[in-house]
């Protein structure tokens, strides 16, 4: 975690039945999905090639951030992340990918099979495809 993180992301929190939304430094949202699993990251990475926007200069804000989420976020480029809940296997991810992150919620571990799935040994562009081929893509 780091204090690199705006003060007011430390407190935001996402309108009801939205899962995840980027926002600007100035906080204005160019991304928001509804989706369930990762698809909102999986949609947000259509969204980023198509568009000018850089997600080294965006913040990602998330419903709930695994080691999975983390491993896309990271491969997408985002370097400031906030999540409801966040897993510790993400936190260790975004430790040593030098993202900043906080949360409102630490877990051990998201109960999802895709995070059973993943492990130590794998890299991010392996998470990635493995997400992908999960979802049908």
């Amino acid at each position: 975690m780091s204090n690199a993180i705006p003060h007011w992301l430390r407190h935001r929190v996402l309108p009801v039945g939205v899962s995840m939304q980027v926002l600007t430094t100035d906080e204005t949202i160019v991304f928001q999905s509804s989706g369930k699993w990762l698809h909102p990251l999986i949609e947000l990475e259509t969204f980023l090639h198509s568009s000018s926007y850089d997600a080294r200069t965006l913040i990602l804000h998330d419903q709930v951030q695994g080691r999975a989420a983390a491993a896309l976020t990271i491969r997408l480029g985002f370097v400031a992340v906030k999540a409801r809940m966040m897993s510790r296997h993400a936190c260790s991810l975004f430790d040593s990918h030098n993202v900043d992150y906080c949360y409102d919620e630490l877990v051990e571990r998201i109960s999802c099979m895709t995070e059973q799935l993943i492990d130590d040994s794998m890299e991010i562009d392996a998470i990635h495809a493995m997400i992908l081929k999960r979802s049908g893509r």
